[in-house]
């Protein structure tokens, strides 16, 4: 039985060519399916207006609602099942050029069933979680993990003032802060799920305290963490600022793979929290 793919992309910046793949149809002559990546899409959410992105999974919802319908119907009662065929697809990745487009249907020699579009849909679109696992974000799993882990050591969304760092005009936020030799800093970034000018005016801002943070004895040879992992590639601009902070000699980019280094560093440093903490359980919240 002929057996064909089309993978679905949400068109990012078009004059650019930058595009993420969203969703995935498999069909045949008898039956199809198609599923979109819900996870995928809330973490590209902030890239659209909101205008588009409603458009985006409206257009997503139809064609799962028509291929739902399509399934098994041997009448052809319903519209999807004489219109989601290969030559559809194929028309469909020639002209349609908007906020979601269509890559040309690829024929495979293996019979459609779910074991089939599980291995087609974690290959090109995104990793299907297991059933007995919770559904948190890297970042929200390293948060989660470093409050824990770190306590005691840190002062956890301080917002520090010219009273603990001079020559600061305005207060700043920081993620974490403490002092052991000299000061130690962490921010965390998701650099798959903002916009690029949004990235790029935190770490901005991040990068004034720590310029001011060196300005202090204890802080010219500060230790300056920065969480995050690198973005896929089709994020362009968001990929671009992900290097430059790889590269950067201020900030120690950290994956969050990786964010043992972080806490072995506390614990070889016998670092502890820049503002004393009375409680240690109260922390982050109540550091002023």
């Amino acid at each position: 039985m002929k057996t064909f793919y089309s993978i679905l992309y949400c068109t990012i910046r078009p004059n650019v060519g930058e595009r993420v793949s969203i969703g995935l149809f498999v069909g045949n002559e008898s039956t199809c399916k198609f599923e979109f990546s819900a996870h995928k899409l809330s973490v590209i959410k902030g890239l659209f207006s909101e205008s588009a992105f409603s458009m985006i999974k409206i257009s997503l919802k139809a064609l799962q609602k028509l291929s739902q319908e399509s399934k098994g119907d041997i009448l052809e009662t319903y519209k999807g099942t004489s219109t989601l065929k290969e030559h559809y697809f194929n028309y469909l990745a020639t002209y349609a050029n908007n906020l979601i487009t269509y890559s040309t249907p690829k024929r495979i020699d293996l019979d459609l069933n779910q074991n089939i579009f599980d291995k087609l849909f974690e290959k090109f679109i995104y990793q299907l979680p297991s059933l007995d696992e919770p559904q948190l974000k890297p970042i929200d799993r390293v948060k989660k993990q470093l409050t824990s882990s770190l306590a005691g050591r840190v002062n956890f969304d301080a917002e520090i003032d010219n009273s603990k760092i001079p020559g600061l005009v305005v207060p700043a936020k920081v993620w974490f802060i403490g002092k052991n030799e000299v000061q130690v800093t962490g921010e965390v970034k998701d650099f798959n799920g903002q916009r690029p000018h949004i990235i790029q005016q935190q770490i901005s801002a991040h990068l004034y305290l720590i310029d001011r943070i060196k300005e202090t004895p204890t802080g010219k040879n500060g230790h300056f963490f920065l969480i995050g992992d690198e973005p896929h590639k089709d994020f362009i601009e968001n990929h671009k600022l992900w290097r430059a902070v790889k590269e950067s000699s201020i900030l120690d980019l950290v994956p969050t793979s990786e964010v043992d280094k972080i806490e072995l560093y506390m614990e070889e440093h016998g670092v502890e929290p820049l503002i004393k903490i009375s409680n240690p359980g109260l922390n982050p919240s109540g550091l002023f």
